[in-house]
């Protein structure tokens, strides 16, 4: 289906290469720094959704009044990644058409973040959460980039860049989410995620009759 499709544009899978291939295309322009400054501030945040993964997996942490269970990784990197994409690949370009790319992503992280709440995948508050700590990132990282000398840019760079992209994708970072079932299992010692835990619970007391 095609929400299906816009949702999957803030996967890991597509994500992290994109957001490898900004850092790639930053270093091969020479602007070490900002590639630095983008690859912590990103890292940053997927250590905190992951983190609240593996607490609510493991010891099913939240706020129940809010609904917030963990953050949601698309999002944050959908609001992170497309619109430093867009700040970066239109470098050079006039600060009118440069700005509207910028909130042009922006607007698509926006709207995955609409459609994870239509099907249930995320509460609105997760959605909320994640879009406040992925527009951190990217605000943050642009007004880093416009007070710090600009990369070079060119064939180059931007050659560098595919590059990185593919070989991340390669490594199909999407196994992720798989690795952290398996690291909240390991350390809160369940044999299931808690959520999966208390459904077969549930179904053991009240089996169908079927």
């Amino acid at each position: 289906m095609l929400w299906k499709w816009f949702i999957d544009i803030g996967h890991t899978a597509v994500m992290l290469p994109l957001a490898a291939a900004i850092a790639g295309s930053l270093m091969a322009g020479r602007a070490w720094k900002l590639a630095l400054c983008w690859s912590s501030m990103f890292g940053t945040g997927l250590v905190l959704v992951a983190l609240s993964k593996i607490a609510f997996l493991g010891w099913q942490t939240g706020l129940p009044a809010l609904a917030f269970k963990a953050l949601s990784g698309h999002v944050l990197c959908a609001s992170a990644v497309l619109p430093v994409l867009c700040f970066v690949v239109q470098q050079g370009w006039s600060a009118a058409l440069r700005w509207t790319g910028v909130a042009a992503g922006a607007l698509l992280a926006l709207g995955i973040g609409a459609l994870i709440v239509k099907f249930d995948f995320h509460s609105v508050s997760e959605v909320i959460a994640s879009l406040v700590l992925g527009g951190s990132i990217s605000s943050g990282y642009m007004w880093i980039a416009t007070v710090m000398p600009a990369p070079r840019t060119g064939r180059s760079s931007l050659s560098f860049g595919i590059i990185v992209f593919v070989c991340v994708f390669a490594l199909k970072p999407s196994v992720i989410n798989h690795r952290l079932v398996d690291v909240a299992l390991h350390l809160s010692g369940r044999d299931y995620p808690f959520e999966w835990h208390r459904r077969a619970t549930c179904e053991a007391a009240h089996p169908s009759n079927g």
